[in-house]
């Protein structure tokens, strides 16, 4: 069971330093190919339940450090570079600070229940202090668990600490707690609830993702997942969500700043990439590549291209796909600062080989110079 990771030193640092080339708008080689594999995958490829997974951290060890050895061995695509383990409490941290019931449905990650119908709800809730709330120590004993298996297994990867929580920025953290249609329609009826509520929000948000943090300033990278930002206006963005990236980026020292959205993002590319500052951006299955690399190429390093629903089943790599992902690196990769991705999560049912099919198309036409004519793409 132990991983040796060391085995793979020569294909990681060649992969990052692919990958560092890339986000500085350089070309290196050719262009990245990647994929954002976790435990779901896993258990999929592995036919490990996904509830039991989640309920079990020693499970937990055992799927991650098969999924590891796969992702170098099999898939050796450019985002295969992972040297530790994690604990996986799956997308519940909203739940963690605001309490409330799970739905743990079969077959996918477990899913927070609303836990206010409405505004006044949540500006009525108490928000517990992180040192004083049950289930964050919860999660402490549950991280505690996945350490002690991952030892007694004789696995020497690090196991990254879990002193902070991952939360979302405030217009996607309120839309866990409350219905997202409630949330949009207090922009018009409710705008002044609305802003406490976010103010409420981000208060949460830096209280516990900065768990242990000593100095804000010394924080000089940071990711965000926003998803729904994806369903509202550029002007609502504007109003609602960026003051807070705005109050982030002031509050901390940041030499990167990325963001993972759904999608589509279409709307707010150009305001990301112009007035927030972005540097790099997941953005998502669903938005439309050429408006990204219109709005961003050059500014922000776009990662993306490529949507789960073009890898369903067992299979090959469909010529649909295949002339997608030309079309993608003929499109987006001139110049650097981009890696070619399904955007977002890869999640169960993608065909492995379908995926593995994609590294090694990119590893022969993904080659610098670019030389794909637009007939291969239609």
């Amino acid at each position: 069971m132990p991983l040796n990771i060391e085995k793979y030193r020569r294909d990681i640092d060649a992969r990052n330093a692919r990958l560092r080339t890339a986000a500085a708008f350089r070309e290196p080689d050719r262009v990245p190919v990647g994929f954002s594999i976790g435990g779901s995958y896993y258990c999929g490829l592995f036919n490990h339940p996904i509830g039991e997974y989640y309920a079990n951290p020693e499970m937990q060890v055992e799927v991650q450090i098969k999924g590891i050895e796969w992702e170098y061995e099999y898939l050796r695509a450019d985002s295969c570079v992972k040297t530790s383990l994690s604990y996986d409490m799956g997308p519940l941290g909203e739940w963690v600070v605001c309490g409330g019931d799970v739905e743990r449905p079969a077959g996918t990650s477990p899913r927070y229940v609303h836990r206010c119908a409405d505004l006044d709800e949540f500006l009525a809730l108490d928000i517990p202090r992180s040192e004083d709330n049950p289930r964050l120590r919860e999660r402490a004993r549950a991280v505690a668990r996945f350490t002690a298996a991952a030892r007694k297994l004789g696995v020497t990867l690090p196991v990254r600490k879990a002193d902070s929580l991952h939360v979302h920025p405030p217009l996607s953290f309120l839309c866990a707690v409350i219905d997202p249609v409630v949330v949009c329609t207090a922009m018009f009826t409710e705008p002044d609830k609305l802003r406490a509520a976010l103010d409420k929000c981000f208060a949460a948000f830096l209280a516990y993702r900065e768990i242990g943090l000593a100095d804000p300033k010394s924080v000089t990278a940071l990711g965000l997942a926003d998803d729904n930002i994806s369903f509202i206006s550029g002007e609502s963005f504007r109003q609602w969500q960026m003051p807070y990236y705005l109050k982030l980026k002031e509050r901390y020292s940041l030499k990167s700043f990325s963001l993972h959205t759904d999608g589509p993002n279409d709307q707010h590319f150009r305001i990301l990439a112009e007035e927030v500052g972005l540097t790099s951006m997941d953005i998502g299955g669903f938005s439309d590549l050429a408006n990204a690399v219109r709005d961003m190429k050059g500014k922000v390093h776009i990662y993306g291209g490529l949507n789960c629903k073009d890898f369903y089943g067992t299979g090959p790599l469909s010529d649909a796909a295949r002339r997608k992902a030309l079309a993608a690196l003929r499109l987006a990769g001139p110049g650097g600062g981009f890696e070619l991705a399904i955007g977002g999560e890869t999640y169960v049912g993608v065909s492995p080989r379908g995926i593995r099919e994609l590294v090694e198309l990119v590893e022969e036409r993904g080659r610098y110079p670019i030389r794909i004519e637009e007939s291969e793409t239609r």
